[in-house]
Parts: structure tokens; sequence; C-alpha cells
């Protein structure tokens, strides 16, 4: 009797160490102030706002000439003014040859590829097949300013000899890019892991046993070394202190560290780069020409007096369990909340998207677990086994709960944010539900004597 007593004393505990977690949150100090480290919700447009923001392949670029009629990398004196026999024009970036309708839609492709590779699942793509020009409109968050600036980069990757410019491995040569990160004694370090080709790995191999440091017959070191570039901006210069034969380079993003936000923030970074590099060169360069934010569509006031209707019919259904049951029945409306804060806590960690419409299948998830557990104390005035209470139940409502659990699968696999929210919410609903109720409702219910 005291093992049982305990038990349901210790579940009751981490029911409510779930619902703190869940409803509250986990926090620590960072730079002064308390943070939380449970993740923030993922909204959608319709409730987090948007940005739209307009690409344009139309612009020109300011070119210098030296006198000769040579492209001049530094052509002004150091009032700005330009040098004796120099000439300043303004040329299109993108010549007409290259704007074509191939090169529109591919352009388009590879924009949609580093959206959904750092994660973009809310996201609206409309393109102009006169023009080419993009209008791109994704969810507001902390990182949209820095998605929206990377859908102007050509990605153009380039391993360079430092000395001469020349260069090595570009872009044809790559096979993919990605994030990864391992595990040391410092912490853990994230990478930016870039795998070449077939025929890159054999060019790397190369590179790696030239591009290294020696000492020559004089007896002094010489250091030949690569530089990394993306759009012709450095990422790193290096040279290589062993021979790499598996065709893999992976760069440090930042230093090994044990904080989550820093990990996080690295990872971000090395997300971004690889998904630049591994979506393929633009054939277009693309400009910035707007961007605008476009607040919710769904009133905030509307919101919160249908979660506080919510709140309370649940209040008052669980009062009404209370009564009729007495003690089970309030066990089990502590393990009824318990539920609410798991699911939620679940759709944080697995980055959900939350729509307005997914209080569809919330309200579903809600009313179906209330019966469920309805039935249970119900049957348990009768029944003196929890245990055939329980296998009772789950055969009874397998009607129901197996087709919503197969609609919930479908829906996930729809491209539309609306419906797919919907899916994955009644997807990690009752997958939860199957689970929690068959531990917690066991080791709070006590058999009948």
């Amino acid at each position: 009797m005291k093992k049982n007593l305990g038990l349901k004393i210790l579940t009751i505990l981490v029911i409510i160490a779930i619902c703190l977690i869940s409803f509250v949150g986990i926090y620590k100090k960072d730079k002064g102030q308390m943070v939380s480290i449970v993740p923030d919700y993922k909204l959608s447009m319709n409730l987090a706002g948007s940005r739209t923001a307009r690409l344009t392949n139309d612009f020109t670029k300011e070119v210098i000439y030296d006198s000769e009629g040579n492209v001049a990398t530094d052509g002004t004196n150091e009032d700005g003014t330009l040098k004796e026999g120099y000439t300043k024009k303004d040329e299109k970036v993108n010549k007409d040859e290259v704007l074509t309708k191939e090169n529109y839609e591919l352009s388009k492709e590879i924009i949609e590829k580093r959206l959904k590779a750092n994660g973009v699942s809310d996201y609206i793509l409309r393109q102009n097949i006169e023009d080419g020009s993009i209008m791109v409109e994704i969810s507001e968050d902390e990182n949209t300013n820095n998605l929206i600036s990377d859908l102007t980069y050509l990605g153009s990757f380039e391993i360079i000899d430092s000395e001469t410019e020349e260069v090595l491995i570009d872009n044809s040569k790559i096979k993919s890019a990605k994030a990864v990160y391992s595990d040391g004694n410092s912490g853990t370090t994230v990478y930016l892991s870039i795998e070449f080709n077939k025929e890159g790995t054999k060019k790397f191999e190369e590179i790696t046993k030239t591009y290294i440091s020696s000492v020559n017959e004089e007896g002094k070191t010489e250091t030949k070394k690569v530089t990394l570039n993306l759009d012709s901006q450095k990422l790193t210069e290096t040279y290589f202190s062993e021979t790499i034969t598996d065709g893999i380079l992976q760069l440090s993003i930042g230093q090994a560290s044990t904080d989550s936000k820093t990990i996080q923030s690295y990872v971000e970074q090395a997300t971004s780069v690889a998904a630049l590099i591994d979506s393929g060169k633009m054939p277009i360069q693309y400009k910035l020409e707007s961007n605008t934010y476009l607040a919710s569509s769904i009133n905030e006031q509307a919101c919160k007096i249908a979660i506080y209707t919510l709140i309370a019919i649940i209040a008052i259904a669980l009062i009404y369990l209370c009564i009729k049951y007495k003690v089970n029945g309030i066990v089990l409306s502590i393990s009824y909340i318990g539920y609410m804060a798991l699911v939620l806590l679940v759709l944080r960690y697995t980055n959900v998207t939350i729509a307005f419409e997914t209080i569809v299948a919330s309200l579903v998830l809600l009313i179906v677990n209330y019966m469920f557990i309805k039935n249970i104390l119900s049957k348990q005035q009768k029944e003196t086994n929890i245990a055939e209470n329980l296998k009772q139940t789950y055969i009874k409502y397998t009607s129901i709960l197996l087709p919503l659990l197969i609609v919930g699968i479908v829906f996930t696999f729809i491209n539309w944010t609306a419906i797919s929210s919907i899916g994955m919410v009644m997807f990690w609903g009752l997958i939860i539900m199957f689970i929690y109720n068959f531990i917690i409702t066991k080791c709070l219910l006590s058999d009948r004597k």
C-alpha cells in the first residue's frame, strides 16, 4: 500500500514538473538577464506576422576603368575623386544573355532550397515570369533578417591559391554541405562540413598535399596557403597538416562551448553557409529591392478570448470529474493538465509550426482525451482491475484514435502550413495520448478492492 502511494506521489510530482517547464519555462542567467532555455513556439505567418521581400535582377553597379580600358580595383584618390585618366560607368550586373526563362526558374528553385535548408516551412514564393523578379513571404522571427539577406547571395564557393588567386576548386566539385558537431572535453564544436564529388575528392587530396607547411633546404619554414571564399568574401585562410583522402573538408565555426545558446548560434551560422553552398550557385545575381513587415491578420484580442474561453471550458469539465469521481477524478484531472503541458512541450522541441487553424486539432485532442479518461473513471467504479480497464478503453477508442492518427499523418505531408500544422499537432498529440495514459493513468488509479 505504501509502495503504491509513493508511486502516485512521485507521478504527481513528475506531472507538476512537466507543467512548470511547459507553462513557465526553465531560466538561467545569461549576461545579467534571466533567459529561458526552453525553445519558443514556432508560429505561422497568420499568428507571428510575416516579412515580404522583393528580389530584383535589374540593377547596375559602378565600374571604374583605367586609361587603358581595364577594370581598376583602386581608381580613386583619397578625396574620392577619380585618378587622372580613369573613367567611371554604371553597368548592368546581369548581362542580357543570362536573363533567360531557364535561369529565372533555376534561381527560384535555389531560393526555395535555401529556405527549406534553413528550416523554413511556412513561406510563399512567387516569380514574375516576364522579368524574373521574385516575391518571398516568410514568417517573422529573430532570424528573418539573416534569411532574407542569404537569398541575395550567389552562393559561389571557391578554394583559391592565396598568392596567385588561382581557383583550385569551385561549386562544380561539391557534392553536399551541411552543419555537423562533435562533443569533446572542452564542449561541443560546430563544423561546416563540405563533401566533394569524385572529381573534387581527387583534386582536394592534391591540394592537401601541396598547401602545407614545410622546411626548405636553407632550414626556413615555408607555408603555402589557400583561401576559402564565399561570393568573393574570405571565409578563412589555411594550410593542411595532413593529407585528406575522404573528400570531406570541415571548418570549425567559433570555439568549443558548453553553453546551449552559443552552440545554437554556431549551428545557425553553419547551417546558413551550408544552405548557400549546398543549394547551388545562382545563375543570376539578385538584389533586395524592398523588405516589408506585415502584422498578423489575426486579432490578438480575439486569440486571447479564444484561449481564455477554452481554459474556462476545460476547468468546468475537470471540476465535474473531481465532484463526480472524487479522489480518482482529482488525480486524473491533474493527469489531464499534465497531458496538455506535455503536448505543448513536445511541440516546442519538435519545431512544429503553430497556425491559427491548429486550434481545430487541439480541440479534437482535448475532447478525445477527456472522453478517454472519463470512460476509464466510469469503468473503474465497476471494474476491479485497472489494467483490464485500460485495455477495454483502448479497444473501445481504437476506432476513433486510429483514423485520427492516419488523418494526422496524411495532413502532415500536405504542403500547406494550415493543414500540415493540424496534422503534426494531431500526430504528436495522439502518440503522446497513447503512451501517457498507459503509463500515468495506470500509476495514478488504484485497483478496487
